[in-house]
């Protein structure tokens, strides 16, 4: 008998039976964490990569190639994947996904997953000057990433930034009324341009 499988009694006629024990695959993990079922429901048909505003800015980016890498069990080559990362949870795929799968929550999942192995996000994120910050929070209320919250600093609040969340789409640093936040790629401004001239 292999050592990952174990017999039982068939009720019906008495034999034992083997049942192997299938090793967890990195598909499973996925499926494990919130957000990352609904990858079993996905057959691939690239609805979501035709929907998607993102491979206007780069070409190379493809949840559905990402999705079959995770079937094939390549952990490593997900997680390097800049999909990954450049997924700006809009959900402009899922109302168009034949199976209704949120494809940002995968992408969720997977993040999650990646930065639980120690990678970080590649993106160039904005930074906060705790001197200049007021701690309005208007920077809070705009960003659509959660990226930023207002902390404790000595008697006062500033905000922080989730350098895992943070898109570099500069909202925050439009919003920002002392000039206390910079950097970032403003990856979303291409693409906010090209909505404006097909809206």
């Amino acid at each position: 008998m292999l050592p990952a499988a174990r017999s039982f009694a068939n009720h019906s006629g008495g034999q034992a039976m083997q049942e192997e024990i299938r090793p967890t695959t990195f598909a499973d993990e996925v499926a494990r964490v919130p957000g990352g079922k609904s990858l079993q429901m996905c057959y691939a048909c690239g609805t979501c990569v035709s929907r998607c505003i993102i491979p206007w800015r780069d070409p190379a980016y493809n949840p559905r190639r990402v999705f079959h890498k995770v079937i094939l069990g390549m952990r490593h080559e997900v997680f390097e994947d800049m999909t990954l990362w450049n997924c700006t949870a809009c959900d402009l795929c899922y109302p168009a996904c034949p199976q209704q799968i949120h494809i940002s929550e995968v992408i969720g999942a997977l993040r999650q997953l990646a930065l639980e192995a120690g990678y970080t996000s590649p993106l160039e994120t904005v930074t906060v000057d705790p001197i200049l910050c007021s701690g309005c929070g208007n920077c809070v209320e705009v960003c659509p990433y959660d990226a930023l919250h207002l902390t404790s600093w000595g008697s006062m609040r500033i905000s922080t930034v989730d350098h895992n969340r943070c898109m570099g789409c500069g909202n925050c640093v439009a919003a920002c009324p002392n000039k206390a936040i910079g950097g970032g790629s403003f990856a979303d401004q291409p693409i906010r341009e090209q909505l404006t001239q097909i809206l």
